[in-house]
């Protein structure tokens, strides 16, 4: 999972990932721990979905016996 950081630069609080890019710019600290938390929020989210989308996937490989790729093509499908 992501790593974030808080740092204070001339009366602004900066998040950023651990990796260096930056995340935006927060005028207290409590805003900046609060998009942190936002971010962590939505990460797990994203993860849950792509286990999700992952099972769904190989379930209709077995289900139906296709391939990997012809499996995705008939998921995003269903979400498009």
């Amino acid at each position: 999972m992501d790593q974030y950081r808080i740092t204070y630069n001339n009366s602004d609080f900066i998040v950023t990932l651990e990796a260096g890019p930056m995340i935006g710019v927060c005028r207290t600290q409590d805003e900046a721990k609060q998009m942190i938390e936002i971010r962590e929020h939505e990460n797990l989210i994203l993860e849950t979905a792509r286990r999700l989308v992952k099972k769904a996937v190989n379930d209709l490989m077995r289900t139906h016996n296709i391939d990997r790729r012809t499996a995705q093509d008939w998921i995003k499908e269903t979400v498009g």
